[in-house]
């Protein structure tokens, strides 16, 4: 089982609502039928929001290293790494080298806070 397959299962799972599993059933396909012609990679749209994904993470990552304020704002925290996750998972959904661009994004990041 693929990890996209694996989220959408997690998916299934805390959304038992027959309508909410058939609208999940019905975007996996869609995703899946868009993965399989990866067309949508090589799109202008897709190039900025896969800049700005990136953008995002190196911030957030950023602001966890660097912020003593956050030490023991669990909600805060919380927050941060749920908009690096969901900016991976999109990542992951559409470029063709998802461990390739998160090596880049730790090397930005390695760069940026040895400045």
């Amino acid at each position: 089982m693929s990890t996209l397959d694996e989220r959408f299962a997690k998916l299934r799972l805390l959304y038992p609502d027959p309508d909410d599993i058939q609208q999940i059933a019905a975007e996996e396909e869609r995703v899946h039928a868009l993965l399989k012609r990866q067309e949508y990679a090589a799109l202008d749209e897709t190039k900025v929001l896969v800049a700005l994904c990136r953008d995002g993470i190196l911030r957030a990552r950023k602001r966890l290293a660097t912020d003593k304020a956050l030490i023991g704002d669990e909600i805060t925290q919380r927050a941060l790494w749920a908009e690096i996750d969901a900016r991976q998972w999109f990542l992951n959904m559409v470029v063709k080298d998802y461990p390739g661009e998160l090596a880049q994004i730790e090397a930005q990041l390695e760069a940026d806070l040895q400045t």
